[in-house]
């Protein structure tokens, strides 16, 4: 197989189409075939409309005419039957690869690849392929590398599986409502109007409010990453979807506990939005989080301008961290990130490029001495802990980090307990994970280091998220 499997994170990145099918122009000529005559090809039928879709043959010449790697300006309609499955629509991602032919026998294959399902939807639900189902597919084409007539990916959808439609055809789409305010949000259809005007993958200036009723769920917030992604629209329907990605929860914060959501729900959203890829209006990635569900918001809930700003923090032996994940923030500190003694002394500012949720911890640098990010002062038991993190550097110049902790008495600090360096990268994140032990009950500051500049790393900025302190026989004192 030409492609190389892809993985679950690569794919989430690429992940959903709203392009239509309904402006599609018709007919199309292929130069030197006659559409339905068949001209030089006898077995080519169709000209790529919905009411004469392209018959395998047709589809393949077409795309050949394009030339190497040119997608075709225009999606169009093919019909084929089902040869074989490279991965169906429940295989965990949403959307199918396959071929399709003009027989069983396999005559004039075509390479149907990350085609999203019925109503240009992420699959969650319903019949799936098998082998002799005879589909029509609209997407967009392209001769990949010259050899390779296939769908563009993520760029088309399956329109119909043994002439079983989805549950609309286009038509309108209703009427685009609000200016973006949280006096008069965007409906989902004037979100879309918004994020078109912008061009292809420009991200609005500003993030805007969203109203609607959730009518679909891709991913929950109870999924594993603390965000949601899922369609909205005006009623709950199929009807003017506007796709809402990867979203913090309530008072933009990870979800850890409370309320999902359900379809039907009424929910208010604050991101940014784009058009990814010219073809889907969408918000954007670690932007936005769920302002208010059903009328549930921050206010409703008694939410504190400076959530997690009490004299301890909610925390178990899972994790004797508050806001490890750096989603809570009051002006340029994330909450209860910053000492009373000197042991925090790095300038520390908000980063949208995060591990999970929409925030990390940006380190700053000092060329000649080394920087700390320090939790806040706690008294913890004697005991073993382990510390773990994710850590990235913003440069492709080498770098390191150095986590540790340091004992903190009258508000002074003592000698510092540093636990080994880890080199980054800022290709990927790093996992780093530390133990270390207490003989006696302490108060401390738990730290990460960023180095000064030497032969073994360049100052820069560091990148921290996901932080945990657990313990299996200390605590909190």
């Amino acid at each position: 197989m030409k492609k190389i499997l892809y993985s679950f994170f690569a794919l989430m990145l690429a992940v959903c189409s709203l392009a239509s099918c309904d402006d599609v122009p018709a007919p199309y000529q292929i130069p030197g075939i006659g559409g339905d005559e068949g001209g030089d090809n006898p077995a080519v039928t169709g000209d790529g409309s919905v009411d004469n879709p392209f018959n395998c043959a047709g589809i393949i010449a077409f795309t050949e005419s394009l030339g190497s790697d040119v997608e075709s300006a225009e999606m169009v309609y093919m019909k084929g039957k089902v040869y074989s499955i490279t991965e169906n629509f429940d295989g965990g991602f949403g959307n199918a690869t396959f071929y399709i032919a003009d027989d069983e026998n396999g005559t004039n294959k075509f390479y149907a690849y990350r085609v999203y399902y019925l109503d240009n939807k992420i699959y969650t639900s319903g019949d799936v392929l098998k082998v002799g189902d005879e589909v029509v597919i609209c997407a967009k084409v392209v001769n990949y590398k010259g050899n390779t007539p296939e769908t563009v990916q993520n760029a088309g959808y399956v329109y119909s599986i043994n002439g079983k439609g989805g549950s609309t055809s286009g038509g309108d789409e209703g009427e685009a409502k609000g200016d973006g305010s949280q006096a008069n949000p965007y409906n989902s259809v004037g979100a879309s109007k918004y994020a078109q005007s912008l061009g292809s993958d420009v991200e609005s200036p500003e993030a805007v409010y969203i109203k609607g009723k959730v009518a679909s769920i891709v991913e929950n917030y109870n999924g594993g990453f603390g965000n949601a992604t899922f369609y909205i629209s005006d009623d709950g329907t199929d009807k003017g979807q506007f796709y809402i990605y990867r979203i913090s929860y309530l008072e933009n914060k990870k979800y850890t506990s409370g309320d999902l959501l359900k379809v039907g729900d009424e929910v208010v959203i604050y991101a940014k939005v784009m058009n990814y890829k010219g073809n889907t209006p969408e918000t954007v990635q670690g932007t936005g989080y769920l302002y208010s569900l059903n009328g549930k918001t921050s206010a409703d809930t008694g939410g504190d301008d400076n959530p997690g700003g009490g004299d301890e923090p909610p925390v178990t032996n899972d994790n004797l961290i508050a806001n490890g994940g750096f989603e809570s923030w009051t002006g340029e500190t994330p909450d209860y990130w910053k000492s009373a003694s000197t042991a925090s002394n790095a300038t520390l500012s908000k980063s949208t490029d995060a591990h999970s949720g929409s925030y990390s911890v940006s380190v700053g640098f000092n060329t000649s001495s080394n920087k700390r990010l320090a939790y806040k002062e706690i008294t913890l038991k004697a005991g073993t802990y382990n510390i773990s993190f994710y850590a990235k550097s913003t440069t492709a110049e080498k770098s390191q980090c150095q986590p540790g902790w340091v004992a903190v008495t009258d508000g002074k600090v003592g000698n510092y307990n540093y636990l080994g360096y880890e080199s980054l990268t800022n290709t990927s994140w790093t996992h780093v994970t530390k133990t270390f032990t207490l003989d006696a009950t302490t108060t401390l500051c738990v730290v990460v280091m960023n180095p000064k500049t030497s032969n073994y790393a360049v100052a820069q900025d560091i990148l921290i998220d996901d932080f945990t302190l657990s313990t299996t026989d200390g605590g909190i004192e």
